[in-house]
């Protein structure tokens, strides 16, 4: 068996949630997998589109469904030195394996335009269209 990267096969994110523990795996999925050789799709929806368009991936304040231990998995990870949400994505990006899609349902609900994505993701997509075009993905996660 091959450690080595693989064949190009399709890795697909479906990131819906805008919650920093959520969008760092996202993006620790996502920079793994391209790395591997995978092609790797990423389609954001509601909240998960809304950090991407505002800029705002690398706030880490956890949920607070993580009480007290948030606060302490927080220092842990500034400590270790984790990397940002925004640094994974642009290395993952690097790798050129890596296209982000915005839901084009999603960006009307949200009140964006595809003006205000230029440059955060690779295309405003419909959801059968990208569910067509990923449909013989190897993976497909919804985080």
């Amino acid at each position: 068996m091959s450690n080595g990267p693989t064949s190009g096969a399709q890795f697909v994110i479906f990131a819906h949630s805008g919650d920093y523990d959520r969008l760092y795996q996202v993006a620790t999925l996502a920079v793994s997998a391209s790395a591997n050789g995978d092609d790797v799709r990423v389609i954001l929806f509601f909240e998960a589109l809304r950090r991407f368009a505002d800029d705002d991936l690398d706030d880490t304040r956890l949920p607070a469904s993580y009480g007290e231990e948030g606060s302490r998995i927080e220092a842990r990870m500034k400590k270790a030195r984790a990397h940002s949400v925004s640094d994974l994505i642009d290395t993952a990006r690097q790798t050129g394996k890596l296209k982000l899609y915005a839901c084009a349902a999603q960006v009307k609900f949200l009140d964006l335009s595809e003006e205000d994505l230029e440059g955060i993701v690779d295309e405003v997509i419909s959801l059968p269209n990208f569910l067509k075009q990923t449909s013989g993905a190897r993976t497909k996660l919804f985080i």
